[in-house]
């Protein structure tokens, strides 16, 4: 692979990030009224009268203990700059709903949480998707075909918080075979602890979550693959294979191995996504992850939190989708020379 390719599209990825990030400081700025005075009057408790004449020293000590000074009293491109600072050196300041604990600290706290749900949820949608894809494009116009398609289209119209319902519905309340939520059985243990029971016990309330993103997942890998693989079976060398006798088998295998490429290189971006979708089945499942505290951030008027939280997306995706990039730079050379020899 050419050097000035990386190059190029770090520089592109660069780009992108900080765009991102840059949304990331206007974003809760937009947000109609005087959003810190209602989160210090939060803090206060909504009883000024209770201060008396020390409404305005009270409102300074608060600004000053939740490191609010920067938004208090700078002008805005000042805050901006302040802002990139901070980012460069992971310093989001104290959580305003979990105070005085860091950002950053429950950012290292819940992020294993997320990866604990969404790495398992992205192998088994790659590897399921992908199979059922290559049953669908060998049978391509059979009830096999058909079922497979009509059972992917059926799942696609589910919002991933509707098929969390469902599950748990079914699984959970009607059949007590999940747990409805959490990350362990609080009731065993006051907290984690590296032991048998404990691990089983955090498998076991994974189950539902990574199911949920799971069957959310799995349509773009079986159409994709599928998409690819059939016109792989129609091209002229894999005919002529049949013409020499090769086996079906032989040849089935040959062209899932050619159609898994682009879905490979697909895999980094779908870690990167599967974290956003991880928001909202955090949520519903009250499991104590990035999205379920992206969540709190959003109706507490955490913005230290928020904006921490929403840096951890943006430079997920970011990350994943160059990644991928070069990972399909590598498989097919001919995309990095492409794109260099066209400038």
């Amino acid at each position: 692979m050419r050097k000035d390719y990386i190059i190029k599209r770090g520089i592109y990825y660069v780009i992108i990030w900080f765009i991102g990030i840059s949304l990331d400081f206007i974003l809760p700025r937009l947000i109609p009224g005087n959003v810190l005075g209602t989160i210090i009057y939060g803090r206060i408790g909504g009883n000024l009268s209770a201060y008396g004449q020390n409404v305005q020293q009270e409102i300074e000590t608060l600004v000053q203990q939740l490191g609010l000074s920067q938004y208090y009293h700078t002008p805005l491109y000042i805050q901006y700059f302040d802002f990139l600072k901070d980012i460069i050196r992971l310093n989001f300041g104290p959580s305003l709903t979990e105070f005085p604990i860091s950002v950053g600290k429950i950012i290292a706290e819940a992020a294993p949480w997320t990866f604990m749900i969404v790495i398992p949820a992205v192998v088994a949608a790659f590897f399921i998707g992908n199979l059922l894809g290559r049953s669908a494009a060998l049978h391509r116009g059979g009830i096999r075909d058909y079922v497979i398609l009509g059972g992917t289209m059926f799942l696609y119209t589910f919002p991933v918080f509707v098929t969390g319902e469902i599950l748990i519905e079914f699984l959970a309340v009607d059949l007590h075979i999940f747990p409805t939520g959490g990350q362990y059985n609080t009731f065993i243990f006051l907290k984690p602890t590296f032991s048998l029971p404990f691990i089983w016990s955090v498998i076991y309330h994974a189950i539902l979550p990574v199911l949920t993103l799971v069957l959310f997942s799995l349509a773009g890998w079986i159409i994709g693959m599928r998409n690819n693989m059939i016109p792989i079976l129609q091209e002229d060398y894999m005919n002529y294979y049949r013409l020499m006798g090769v086996p079906e088998r032989v040849i089935s295998s040959k062209a899932y191995r050619l159609a898994l490429l682009p879905n490979f290189t697909s895999f980094s971006i779908a870690l990167g996504y599967s974290v956003l979708g991880a928001v909202a089945i955090e949520y519903l499942f009250n499991y104590a992850g990035l999205g379920y505290f992206f969540n709190q951030a959003i109706t507490g008027l955490d913005y230290p939190l928020l904006n921490g939280i929403f840096f951890m997306l943006v430079t997920a995706m970011v990350l994943s989708n160059f990644v991928a990039d070069i990972i399909y730079g590598i498989i097919d050379p001919r995309t990095s020379k492409e794109e260099t020899e066209g400038e």
